[in-house]
């Protein structure tokens, strides 16, 4: 019975090993893929995420570890409890908060106590 299970039941394997260069996502009554190197940071807001991108914003029913999940831990880090940031679009890093510049813009996203250490360590590797 276990082998016939076993060769019934497809192989998954035990680690994503590569995670996609897209994300796709359900916005405004579609679904949207977009390229995880235009994602400028990710901001919670309540059941929601505010996606905000290179070309402009997108709000999606999700969680901040849904995103975590779904995107590279190489290019993505999480900063605050409602904060990933794209690791390769950070300017500046100043006490507790962070830079991020795109065109004549910058967005200020903090840094939480709990996430500091790990983003240092991060950022240092």
């Amino acid at each position: 019975m276990r082998q016939a299970l076993t060769n019934f039941l497809p192989q998954m394997p035990a680690e994503r090993t590569q995670q996609s260069e897209n994300l796709m996502i359900k916005a405004n009554y579609q679904l949207i893929q977009l390229k995880t190197d235009d994602i400028l940071f990710i901001k919670a807001l309540a059941d929601y995420v505010i996606i905000k991108t290179t070309t402009g914003k997108y709000i999606t029913l999700s969680t901040m570890k849904d995103m975590c999940d779904a995107l590279p831990s190489d290019k993505f880090v999480r900063t605050h409890r409602s904060f990933i940031v794209n690791m390769e679009k950070i300017h500046m890093i100043k006490g507790s908060s962070l830079t991020i510049s795109h065109d004549n813009f910058q967005y200020t996203v903090p840094i939480g106590r709990v996430y500091k250490k790990a983003l240092k360590a991060t950022l240092n590797s």
